[in-house]
């Protein structure tokens, strides 16, 4: 279905959360799983113009964030690395790394792409879309902290990334490398690995024009907070 770039689609949204101890039934029907970062929902509009605008997942350009020039110069590379027409509307469904916890700033992840050519991608499967931007090369996003690095994902650019999916096998390593990232900082800042995010490859795209949708191929499991137990 055509879409014009000013008609604002919301990201798929999970409305449901798992306790860890109850995910194996996610397993067994062939879900997988990526880190849950502490980011800010982000999409990203590629315009026809060679520009872009970072929008919030309330429908709202992201204000409270100003993209430096050097950002929005690897945008347009992650564009092109992409294959993204430039004369044509795309949107990508990611996040964004600095507001939400300190160790990490000036960074975008990206989960999703959600309208290519200007086509909202309707019907389309999860894993399907997800394979359509993948790293050209597999290059490891890393994150470290003091004398410790560990990989988030595969990288674009040196701040642009997309998170690897997980069968059931790996997620028990998950939950440790959760444990250990967010350890240093422990009664001092929020999690900075909040989870995993379920998503089942084959759940296709539906509607995105109100804020909850898409939530019966997407699931999260949470560390535990002040806010939640799960």
């Amino acid at each position: 279905m055509k879409v014009k770039q000013d008609q604002y689609i919301y990201p798929p949204r999970p409305d449901k959360a798992i306790p860890r101890d109850q995910t194996e039934i996610l397993g067994q029907m062939g879900w997988l799983a990526q880190l849950k970062y502490n980011d800010t929902r982000c999409l990203i509009k590629l315009l026809p113009n060679g520009e872009s605008e970072l929008w919030n997942r309330h429908g709202e350009q992201i204000r409270s964030y100003t993209c430096p020039d050097w950002l929005h110069d690897q945008i347009k590379t992650l564009r092109d690395k992409l294959g993204l027409a430039k004369n044509e509307y795309h949107l990508l469904d990611g996040g964004l790394l600095d507001q939400k916890h300190r160790a990490i700033k000036d960074s975008l992840v990206i989960w999703d792409i959600l309208v290519r050519d200007g086509e909202h991608l309707l019907g389309s499967n999860y894993l399907d879309r997800y394979n359509s931007i993948q790293a050209p090369k597999d290059i490891p996003w890393y994150w470290s902290h003091g004398e410790n690095t560990h990989r988030f994902g595969t990288s674009y650019t040196p701040n642009i990334f997309i998170p690897e999916l997980y069968p059931a096998i790996a997620w028990p390593q998950l939950w440790d490398l959760i444990h250990t990232v967010n350890k240093p900082f422990e009664n001092i800042a929020g999690p900075l690995l909040e989870g995993l995010v379920f998503k089942n490859p084959l759940g296709t795209l539906d509607m995105g024009f109100t804020e909850k949708n898409n939530a019966d191929w997407i699931m999260r499991s949470r560390v535990t907070t002040g806010r939640h137990t799960f």
